[in-house]
């Protein structure tokens, strides 16, 4: 293979679709899409594109194997979320090459993703290496709004899209050393936690506001917050999580190790539990979590009203039960008079083996990348269009063969978001491995 010209290949056509500005809302995908349709229309791969509305695009490609396995996905999202022009230093849709980083919402999340896949599908295309397993090359819409127009349209309207698949993957995993490490950490995303909206709302009589009583909606609805926040959840280490947290304890100094071996032991201690707790992401993976995300009340100030609610973003484990859930509320709350309710059909949480064909495959691709890594299976906090396909019944798995480091984290849904010219050159290596080890003859 020619690694120098599939690299420089590969950051022309990153930069291009990052110029393709699909902001959702409102998408607009479709532009995104046609791009994709005409790279694959050069080689000689045919494509089909279809709209779950207008503007919101899809498009699939299929290089064919011989059938002898099930195939591969090789999924993407188009769509980007909204960049604040006014805090980027750099155009978020002007394709910027910079100190050898290559700017632009989506950089990250996930266009780059879409491209190494694309580059390496046509490589071994060129190449022409014999593939036991279809390569499935998948773009969807709206995945940073909930997926109706994208994955779940797919999985509802087109599910022969999907024919034959065995394998998905899509976004995040990545090549990190936290502070103090002795080596990388290399995470394979095998599963992750599912948003559970739920609304609270209180009713009482409404009146003026220069003569509040006790009791009024607001008032009511302040106070089960308040007990709903005070409270908390046991926790629940999940045999995933503790994996996880054994490997982070193999390369961390001892002092940051300490307890890491056994969880579900540690967290009873109460300065264990404080300190942990302090780490947002590390306390998210051991219990549900709640999140005040939305008010509402009078649409006066001198009005009060009947009613008053608020949202929260539940984020379930797997194993968790929805319905569990709302009775705790309901108990924690201890009002009859606030109402809890969901917001939408609760997406029950699922999870991929650590231990498949694609999954060792990916982690000796990994330790290829950062030799010294050690790899670990991870429970996503945030959401990924793999449920969707976790759902259709493959096993869907989260890969980015990138090294970043904290900062560059940050600017994923930030300011300035960016990837190195380096991890897109090595990316596109290390997808030509991954696909040829899994998937050639």
């Amino acid at each position: 293979m020619d690694w120098t010209g599939l690299g420089d290949e590969a950051i022309d056509l990153l930069r291009r679709y990052l110029m393709i500005d699909t902001t959702n809302p409102p998408g607009a995908e479709i532009a995104g899409a046609r791009f994709l349709a005409d790279v694959l229309a050069r080689e000689g791969l045919a494509s089909e594109i279809v709209e779950s509305a207008p503007g919101r695009a899809n498009l699939v490609a299929r290089l064919a194997g011989d059938g002898a396995l099930g195939g591969v996905v090789l999924h993407h999202h188009i769509d980007v979320v909204y960049a604040d022009r006014r805090y980027w230093t750099v155009d978020p849709f002007g394709g910027e090459i910079r100190d050898g980083f290559l700017y632009g919402r989506g950089a990250l999340d996930m266009k780059s993703t879409g491209i190494l896949q694309l580059v390496a599908l046509l490589a071994l295309k060129r190449a022409r290496v014999p593939l036991k397993r279809d390569l499935i090359f998948l773009a969807t819409a709206d995945e940073e709004a909930g997926s109706a127009y994208g994955a779940r349209f797919v999985a509802d309207r087109h599910r022969d899209w999907l024919a034959g698949a065995e394998y998905a993957i899509s976004e995040l995993g990545a090549i990190v050393t936290p502070p103090g490490a002795r080596a990388p950490f290399a995470s394979i995303v095998i599963s992750e936690k599912t948003a559970l909206a739920v609304r609270l709302t209180a009713r009482g009589a409404p009146g003026h506001a220069s003569m509040p009583w006790p009791d009024t909606a607001p008032h009511r609805l302040v106070r089960a917050l308040g007990r709903l926040l005070d409270a908390e959840r046991p926790t629940r280490v999940l045999p995933e999580v503790q994996e996880y947290f054994a490997r982070m304890a193999q390369i961390l100094p001892p002092v940051e190790a300490a307890g890491l071996d056994d969880l579900d032991r540690s967290l009873r201690d109460a300065a264990f539990r404080a300190r942990f707790f302090t780490n947002r992401h590390h306390a998210a993976l051991v219990r549900t979590s709640f999140a005040l995300t939305m008010l509402q009340g009078s649409e006066k100030s001198n009005v009060i009203p009947p009613e008053a609610s608020a949202i929260f973003d539940c984020r379930m484990l797997p194993g968790d039960d929805p319905d569990e859930i709302l009775g705790w509320i309901r108990g924690v709350i201890g009002d009859d008079q606030v109402e809890v309710a969901l917001e939408s059909t609760p997406k029950v949480p699922n999870l991929s083996p650590p231990d498949s064909e694609l999954y060792k495959a990916m982690a000796a691709v990994l330790r290829r990348r950062a030799p010294d890594a050690v790899v670990v299976p991870e429970l996503l906090v945030a959401f990924t269009d793999n449920w969707v396909f976790r759902r259709c019944g493959l096993h869907g798995y989260g890969f980015g063969p990138f090294v970043l480091d904290d900062g560059e984290f940050r600017r994923i849904h930030g300011n300035d978001e960016r990837i190195s010219l380096e991890n897109v050159r090595a990316g596109v290596r290390s997808y030509v491995e991954l696909l040829r080890a899994v998937a050639g003859a």
